[in-house]
């Protein structure tokens, strides 16, 4: 034997010591990812914060006219149903007067 050989303790401390530098390194990386991309995720927030409040004020605009044809129907409705009350008791009374003639 012309060199001692690495003992099996040495050899798991080096493989448990380069997967802690390679799991480090991962985490080290994602942290520095993360900070470099939290301006861009702010951003892309915003902007859809603003795409949000927008259709959100657009719905409001489409609530308040669809408020106002509905009102505006139910106003056109009574006055129709007035109308049609008023079409009976004309022929009601044209009926009766019909029929006091016939007598």
């Amino acid at each position: 034997m012309l060199s001692p050989g690495i003992g099996r303790g040495a050899w798991l401390v080096w493989c448990a010591l380069i997967v802690a530098a390679l799991l480090a390194g991962i985490v080290g990386g994602r942290f520095a990812w993360t900070d470099r991309g939290a301006p861009l995720q702010n951003e892309a927030a915003l902007a859809r914060l603003h795409t949000a409040q927008q259709a959100l004020e657009q719905s409001r605009l489409q609530l308040r006219a669809s408020e106002a044809r509905s009102q505006e129907l139910e106003r056109q409705i009574d006055a129709l149903n007035q109308r049609l009350r008023e079409c009976l008791e004309e022929l009601t009374f044209f009926r009766n007067a019909r029929d006091h003639a016939k007598r």
